[in-house]
């Protein structure tokens, strides 16, 4: 048992390594994984405007407008008014931006490839077990906080 528990930690530990680099996906900008992850969610959902932003990556507005800032200093993503509403701003990816977008894919298809196709080899009842242990490991870990 404590050696699930110590090859799990293990993994979390380099997943959090990996994620901690700033990359570079193509454009020149060294991006954070914060900021990679926000710019792939306005890949994903063009014309998003910051609280539905803020939702999708699950934090705050704050956090968000903050990620949005760097976006727009760097010329990833602009920033759009409605003509029907001033107020709301809405945000797009820039063809620098689309490039970084592209630059993720391919990376995360370089680093997750493999697990991909190590969980693709697995029989239905190997990913229940594992879903089910990771599901009950999140709730137990969710009470602790």
């Amino acid at each position: 048992m404590q050696n699930v528990i110590k090859l799990y930690f293990k993994s979390v530990k380099m997943f959090n390594e990996l994620e901690s680099i700033p990359r570079d996906f193509g454009t020149g900008d060294l991006l954070y994984s914060s900021e990679i992850h926000t710019l792939v969610a306005i890949g994903n959902h063009p014309d998003v405007n910051l609280t539905e932003l803020a939702n999708i990556l699950d934090i705050t507005k704050g956090g968000a407008s903050k990620f949005v800032k760097k976006l727009l200093e760097k010329a990833l993503i602009n920033k759009k008014s409605l003509a029907t509403n001033k107020k709301e701003v809405l945000f797009e990816l820039t063809e620098k931006g689309r490039v970084a977008f592209h630059g993720h894919e391919k990376f995360s298809q370089d680093v997750f490839g493999d697990i991909y196709s190590t969980l693709s080899a697995m029989d239905a009842s190997e990913i229940k077990f594992l879903e089910s242990f990771l599901h009950d490991l999140n709730a137990i870990l969710m009470k602790k906080k």
